[in-house]
């Protein structure tokens, strides 16, 4: 078996595995044991569990900005399209990931959760700016608040479902914190 595709099955498995587990429960001898292949090879390609996740993490930051492009590049799609046609992915996506895995990484890893998080700063500058700046032009999103403000809480408010201690202090899963910050977000910002 060739190097890369072997190392595309260790990650393609740690993130099933992490993403549903969290990854401080899910042991390297248990992914060697799934994968039917050696420690060895294992750690020819990844030289730790935190290395791992970091390719984990970079992977899902990969996937979710190649979805968000292929929903902004759609021209079918009004602003309200997309809006929808997002959010449903977003709640999806979140419908996937453990609160263990969330709280593994901001808890055991600061320093990949810092990372995931700059790379999600990054993602609401890039593609909601976008998304919002279409909504402004069609009329449909408040022109009389700034676009930095629209993302800035944006961001604040879609922190919270991804918060160990906001799950537990909302006493919900991820997910419905999402629809509901969502819900109380766009009614603030819509024209309608």
């Amino acid at each position: 078996m060739r190097k890369s595709n072997l190392k595309e099955r260790i990650v393609n498995t740690a993130k099933q595995r992490f993403l549903k587990h969290g990854f401080y429960k899910v042991s390297m001898d248990s992914l060697v044991q799934e994968l039917r292949t050696s420690k060895s090879s294992l750690y020819n390609h990844f030289s730790s569990k935190d290395e791992l996740v970091r390719a984990v993490v970079s992977r899902l930051n990969a996937e979710i900005n190649s979805r968000l492009e292929e929903i902004l590049d759609d021209d079918k799609l009004s602003f309200k399209g997309k809006l929808v046609s997002i959010s449903a992915f977003t709640k999806d996506l979140l419908s996937g990931v453990s609160e263990e895995f969330l709280k593994d990484l901001e808890i055991n890893t600061p320093e990949i959760w810092a990372y995931y998080q700059e790379s999600r700063r990054e993602r609401i500058n890039k593609y909601y700016r976008y998304l919002f700046e279409t909504g402004v032009r069609e009329g449909v999103v408040r022109d009389d608040i700034g676009i930095d403000l629209i993302l800035t809480v944006y961001l604040s408010l879609t922190e919270l479902p991804l918060r160990a201690g906001y799950i537990a202090l909302l006493g919900n899963e991820n997910q419905r914190i999402y629809e509901e910050v969502t819900e109380i977000f766009l009614k603030g910002i819509l024209s309608e």
